[in-house]
């Protein structure tokens, strides 16, 4: 248990220093949505991951940041954050039922199952379409920057990979609790502090 505490330590000062790094780098970058106003509290981290790939406006070139995510979309987000991108499309079919081999995402939660960053329903179910909650979103995101195990030491699914989240600053800005769905704006802050966290490993 110390050497778990000394380990969160370390990743911590760590994280926070890259974190602080992202953000000065980040505010160069001009504005790449329409409907992002400059000066919003999440237009870096929009225009950053936009830059990296990872996330995506629509076909109209605006990002929507009052719009959910769907767990189909947020398994994307995901795979592009851990560079999987190209292995995830090359996946033609899911372990869920749920999961058709037509679906645009089927490759990208395949390899999210396959890394072990999602599950299903218990019933064999993924239920792609149905929007991400915070708590899911922010435990999705801790497994993909591999804190999973630190975060069941301290209480598990979903309170433990909160409490990882609040301590790696992973949440700072973003209001939401248990239950609520996530709104693309709040996505983009989450996924760019786990975006530079993951700049250390």
């Amino acid at each position: 248990m110390k050497t778990l505490f000394l380990k969160r330590k370390v990743f911590f000062a760590a994280a926070l220093s890259v974190i602080c790094y992202c953000m000065l780098a980040g505010g160069v970058l001009a504005a790449n949505f329409p409907d992002v106003p400059e000066n919003a509290a999440y237009a870096e981290a929009v225009n950053v991951l936009a830059d990296n790939g990872i996330l995506n406006g629509d076909e109209n070139g605006n990002f929507n940041p009052n719009n959910t995510v769907t767990r189909a979309e947020f398994s994307a987000i995901i795979c592009r954050l851990l560079g999987v991108d190209e292995e995830a499309k090359a996946l033609t079919q899911s372990k869920f039922s749920d999961i058709s081999s037509s679906h645009w995402a089927k490759g990208y939660i395949a390899k999210a199952s396959e890394k072990g960053i999602i599950n299903g329903n218990g019933d064999g179910t993924f239920s792609p379409e149905d929007n991400v909650t915070y708590e899911q979103a922010v435990t999705m995101v801790v497994r993909a920057m591999g804190g999973a195990e630190a975060a069941n030491e301290i209480g598990g699914y979903p309170n433990g990979f909160l409490k990882f989240a609040e301590d790696a600053e992973l949440t700072v800005g973003v209001q939401a609790k248990i239950g609520d769905l996530l709104a693309r704006a709040d996505v983009a802050i989450i996924v760019y502090a786990s975006y530079c966290n993951m700049s250390i490993f």
